[in-house]
């Protein structure tokens, strides 16, 4: 039988919808499919990091439930460049990694993050991920920019929400789950809605070239139904990303039986002219 291809995994990043994410990657899981290679961007930067850790993915969920959405509460600062910042995430990050490098985390892992003083994309792969993963998912204004070696690093959704040509070289089959779902909309009632849909049409625009480098990809609909602070959701969130990886799950299966079922053929009837080569005369 053929040997099961490698398999690429680019999160996008979108706040609490992100958290499908986890579904994605349970539902993969239960039926024996788990990335080799991984990429994160805000949201899926962190869950990205998680799974490199070795962090299962129901503790993320709880973690996220438990943790992500007190900050919002609680760890306010309006004095200086962000009205939260994301202190909690990273000492759980510190409390699990044994050194902060990239080297510990189980598989490659990428990170999309935006370089707020040259204003473009950078992807970070190479030595310490905390500080990148925290600036990954900093969404200006709520959050505090993250200062590495004096530069400001911002959320990488402003420049690429997620990260797939990286990966194109690295797996035989790459997966984009992109949970920022786009449809037509009919009506806007609210200045906030036209907001939002504007942000989100923005940040689509920065990976419509990425999705070209995906086999496969995953763009839940359900995700429209939540905003990217509703991290009290947090579950419902997860149930729709699980529905959507089943879904994936089904095609991954099916194009991998149907390339099976093309080897033996072929080597049926490569064995065939092998044989017709070699098969001795008769006397």
């Amino acid at each position: 039988m053929k040997q099961r291809p490698s398999y690429g995994l680019a999160l996008s990043g979108g706040g609490a919808r992100g958290i499908a994410h986890l579904g994605v990657l349970l539902a993969m899981e239960e039926n024996g499919f788990s990335p080799s290679v991984i990429s994160g961007t805000s949201m899926g930067a962190m869950i990205a990091v998680g799974y490199g850790l070795g962090i299962p993915v129901m503790e993320m969920l709880s973690i996220l439930k438990n943790e992500i959405k007190p900050i919002h509460i609680t760890n306010i600062n309006i004095r200086r460049l962000g009205v939260f910042n994301l202190r909690k995430v990273e000492n759980i990050f510190r409390e699990i990694a044994p050194i902060d490098d990239f080297e510990v985390l189980k598989i490659p892992t990428f990170l999309s993050v935006t370089n707020l003083n040259s204003g473009l994309n950078e992807i970070i792969s190479e030595r310490e991920f905390i500080k990148f993963t925290i600036a990954s998912a900093s969404i200006p204004l709520l959050f505090r920019p993250v200062i590495i070696n004096n530069t400001y690093y911002v959320d990488g959704g402003l420049t690429k929400n997620m990260a797939a040509e990286i990966l194109k070289d690295k797996c035989n089959k790459l997966i984009g789950v992109h949970v920022n779902h786009i449809a037509e909309k009919e009506n806007f009632r609210r200045m906030k809605d036209i907001a939002a849909r504007t942000y989100h049409l923005a940040i689509y625009n920065t990976i419509r070239n990425e999705l070209e480098f995906c086999d496969y990809i995953v763009d839940p609909p359900g995700t429209r139904r939540y905003t990217t602070l509703d991290f009290n959701k947090a579950e419902e969130i997860f149930d729709v990303g699980y529905r959507e990886g089943l879904k994936l799950v089904k095609q991954l299966e099916a194009d991998e039986a149907a390339d099976n079922h093309l080897l033996s053929t072929k080597l049926k009837i490569s064995y065939k002219k092998v044989a017709g080569i070699f098969k001795p005369n008769k006397i």
